[in-house]
Order: structure tokens, then C-alpha cells, then sequence
């Protein structure tokens, strides 16, 4: 039986560099595994427990079609909707985690959706 897509947004898979601050302390770089213009989902290191807040910024590469466009970066606020495995390991040296915007300027929005687009073959 197939689930009925909750998601409202298109999702591409896409390997972006990000940082992560939870509670105002930094987490470091980590990267993307997708992203839509509604969350992310991401590879860590550490074990992130779900409904945790965090500060997200998303490196956007250079347009390929304005090379001389700088690196954009797409800062927002998010909450952790699952993290996989459910609880932490003490011998696992990865956690995948989802995390779902609560907070995204209309700006880094559109910035975001137009590379996502771009990654898409339609």
C-alpha cells in the first residue's frame, strides 16, 4: 500500500556544504544529502534528538550560468522531525537527520528553490 506525499515541496539530492549551531554553539560543517525549500536532510556526526532547534546555513555553489556570482549562502532556523537511527549508538559514527524550517527569509527561499530546480532533469 502506498503513502500519500506529505511533502509540499520538490526535494533534490544535493551535496551542499552547511553548519549547524544548536544553542548558539557552533557543530561544525556537515553535508547535505537533499534538500527542499522546506527542510534538509543531512549526515552528522552526532546524535541529534528529535524537536531540537537549530541554525542552519546552506552554502549554495556559484551559478554556473554567472560565474562570476559568489557563493550564496542561505541562512535559517529549523527543528529536527526525525533522526535515524532513533536513539544514539555508542558504536555509530553517523546519524541521518531531517529537519523541517520553521524560519527562512522569502529571499533564501527563492534562492534555494531556483538550485533545486536547477538540479532537476524534467
Amino acid at each position: 500500500m502506498r503513502t500519500k506525499e506529505r511533502r509540499k515541496a520538490v526535494r533534490a539530492p544535493a551535496t551542499l556544504a552547511m553548519e549547524i549551531k544548536l544553542s548558539g554553539k557552533d557543530c561544525g560543517r556537515l553535508e547535505t544529502i537533499n534538500v527542499s525549500a522546506n527542510g534538509v536532510y543531512f549526515s552528522s556526526p552526532e546524535f541529534i534528538a528529535p524537536l531540537t532547534r537549530l541554525e542552519i546555513t546552506l552554502v549554495l555553489p556559484e551559478n554556473t550560468e554567472t560565474p562570476a556570482a559568489a557563493k550564496r549562502e542561505v541562512a535559517c532556523e529549523g527543528v529536527v522531525v526525525r533522526t535515524e537511527p532513533e536513539r544514539e549508538e555508542t558504536d555509530r559514527d553517523r546519524y541521518d537527520v531531517a529537519c523541517y524550517f520553521t524560519s527562512i527569509t522569502e529571499s533564501d527561499r527563492e534562492h534555494l528553490e531556483s538550485y533545486i530546480l536547477s538540479q532537476l532533469a524534467f
